[in-house]
């Protein structure tokens, strides 16, 4: 951001600073450690762990091999975590830190900063809804106009089992899912060779959201699998912190949910404000990312978009 007058930066440093104490708080009183990622990352490795991020946003610095200045901060931190793993461990940290990826026109870098949280070693529902709950209380801490989306990894890795499709198509299907493009899905359906009740899914995935009853009733209309099935247990295991906290004016359940970064295997959470048509916060589960560094270890966070919070509490 540019400023004309010094004093408007200053007057926007202070802003930003009171803001970085507050976020800070909500995660020290919650228990989370602070820790400082890597800001460098093999090039090679980093496009191995995840092939969904854009190898031609990435910033990169050539020595003796590839280097990127950091894509991605989980990836970082399970990267200097997960080898050094230690059995029984429990861990609860948090970051304030920044990523870092070129402009699409190529003309210049862009910094993202972030916060974010990640709790590591617990596998059970507790850490979800510790997690769940932590985000609303951020997301509230700052206006009551706000809605926490909550949907599951495992249900959309599970009907993408059933499809029986490569990759590619996968990725298609998922970046048309993120888009919510009913009629390019529609088109996408009519073209895959899958079963008549896989494409009327297909067809329809995107109607999966709404109250947890309405959602259960519309995912049970339709083809469901074993780890499908798990996905919508999910939901109604975290709906019960919801309705005990009062949250429900604040949640909106969505079955169809892919995020960006395609490392998410339960729980995933989608966080926005009403002055803000962008995502805030989001996260969920990622289990299974974690044996990409030699080790299955249970992990779920979420990121806060710092720039984001800005903009959407100055308006």
């Amino acid at each position: 951001m540019e400023f004309l007058r010094i004093q408007d930066e200053l007057n926007f440093a202070k802003k930003r600073y009171e803001l970085t104490k507050k976020i800070e708080t909500s995660f020290v009183d919650a228990g989370f450690i602070q820790i400082k990622p890597e800001i460098f990352e093999e090039y090679d490795e980093i496009t191995q762990i995840d092939k969904n991020i854009s190898t031609k946003s990435m910033v990169k610095v050539v020595s003796n091999k590839v280097m990127v200045l950091r894509p991605d901060i989980t990836i970082s931190l399970m990267k200097n975590l997960i080898p050094r793993w230690e059995d029984d461990l429990s861990l609860k940290l948090f970051y304030h830190s920044t990523v870092y990826k070129n402009k699409r026109n190529g003309d210049g870098i862009i910094q993202c900063r972030q916060f974010g949280c990640e709790y590591l070693g617990e596998p059970s529902m507790d850490a979800d809804r510790e997690v769940v709950n932590l985000a609303f209380n951020i997301l509230r801490k700052f206006t009551d106009e706000f809605l926490l989306e909550i949907g599951s990894g495992n249900y959309i890795d599970g009907f993408v089992e059933a499809l029986n499709i490569d990759s590619d198509t996968e990725r298609q299907f998922k970046k048309l899912l993120y888009r919510k493009n009913k009629p390019e899905l529609e088109a996408f359906a009519q073209k895959l060779d899958i079963k008549p009740e896989l494409k009327e899914l297909m067809v329809n995935i995107l109607s999966i959201r709404g109250t947890l009853k309405e959602v259960t009733e519309r995912a049970n209309k339709y083809f469901t699998n074993a780890r499908m099935k798990k996905g919508i247990d999910q939901l109604n295991t975290i709906s019960t912190l919801i309705s005990k906290e009062d949250l429900d004016k604040y949640t909106l359940f969505d079955l169809s949910m892919v995020s960006k970064l395609d490392y998410y295997d339960g729980i995933m959470l989608k966080g926005y404000y009403k002055s803000l048509y962008k995502e805030i916060l989001s996260g969920g589960r990622y289990d299974s990312l974690t044996e990409s560094f030699g080790k299955r270890v249970p992990a779920i966070g979420f990121t806060i978009y710092f720039d984001a919070l800005m903009e959407a509490i100055n308006r």
